[in-house]
């Protein structure tokens, strides 16, 4: 066991692609942090859900709980528009509030049971063509850090089911990681509310590298959680975004391609629940998997990739058929 850091930030963003919130302590669950993305808008001019991908401007509201979430139960919220107005969601006129606000006719919806099929489907299947746009790039970018199951999972669906996360539970980002990014380009905005992390790690003053990139396949022992790093995170076009006090930064994803292939921070699964407070010990138990696993792996990750990609321009291919 290594000890790797401290926690130095924790964040919950209680609506998908709104402004985050800062906390002393997250209660983790199987599914994320208690509170993390219990809500999100729909798209009534397509009708599906939608994000910041598609909508930049939510990131330009702020949100607060009217009080703490607790297990099995969503909390109502107070949304702080652009124009300095707030809106509750338990006012009756929400969903035109916001629609005026955005330009658009939106909905806000809590978090749906997985069973609600209806409410998750895309309204057209997200091929090649709708992948490239998200992360706004001309060539798919290398996507084997997700499952081919879970890819496709969400190629029919806006997020996976039963959840709003765009993908795994938790998101992991460690200093040494901003700080590199801030060493290869001097001028770039690399502050953490960019990358929408839930848990941000101190790795020390002298670490100077994408640490959490090493991690993968290892177990990270937080406050009494035991947490499973999965895979590095794929970048969309999101963080070169503004928010509430933040500028548009187009170096920073020009910087993340052409230093990290579009990879910042690693996604995290949950083995054991449990409670998280700034300040924690992070150890890290490496993966044992041996260097021929690891070549092994090498190659999986590839032969995934091309599959993944081969799947959306496929779907692309049927959208055009249908």
């Amino acid at each position: 066991m290594i000890e790797v850091g401290t926690v130095k930030e924790l964040w919950r963003y209680p609506v998908k692609s709104m402004e985050g919130t800062q906390l002393e302590e997250g209660i983790i669950g199987k599914e994320g942090m208690l509170g993390d993305r219990n809500w999100a808008l729909r798209d009534e001019s397509v009708g599906e859900l939608t994000t910041v991908r598609k909508m930049p401007k939510l990131l330009k509201f702020r949100v607060a709980y009217d009080e703490e979430p607790s297990i099995g139960k969503v909390p109502h919220i107070t949304i702080g528009l652009p124009d300095g107005l707030s809106v509750s969601s338990s006012d009756e006129n929400i969903n035109e509030k916001l629609s005026d606000a955005i330009g658009k006719p939106v909905s806000l919806w809590p978090l749906q049971p997985k069973t609600n099929l209806k409410h998750y489907r895309l309204k057209v299947p997200a091929g090649a063509a709708a992948m490239k746009k998200q992360f706004a790039t001309k060539e798919l970018p290398d996507m084997s850090s997700v499952t081919w199951r879970l890819m496709m999972e969400l190629a029919i669906f806006a997020t996976p089911l039963g959840r709003y996360h765009d993908v795994y539970p938790l998101h992991l980002l460690t200093t040494s990681s901003l700080e590199k990014l801030k060493q290869l380009e001097p001028d770039g905005d690399f502050c953490t509310e960019r990358f929408r992390p839930n848990l941000v790690i101190d790795t020390g003053a002298d670490n100077n590298d994408f640490e959490e990139f090493q991690w993968v396949e290892g177990k990270l022992y937080i406050g009494d959680t035991i947490l499973k790093v999965v895979s590095r995170t794929v970048r969309c076009s999101m963080p070169a975004q503004p928010q509430v006090t933040i500028k548009k930064d187009a170096k920073v994803l020009r910087t993340l391609e052409a230093h990290t292939q579009r990879h910042l921070g690693v996604n995290i699964s949950v083995i054991k629940p449990g409670i998280i407070r700034v300040g924690d010990a992070v150890r890290l138990e490496p993966s044992n998997r041996s260097d021929l696993f690891r070549r092994f792996d090498a190659l999986s990750s590839r032969l995934r990739n091309r599959a993944i990609q081969s799947s959306f321009k496929l779907i692309d291919r049927l959208n055009k058929q249908s």
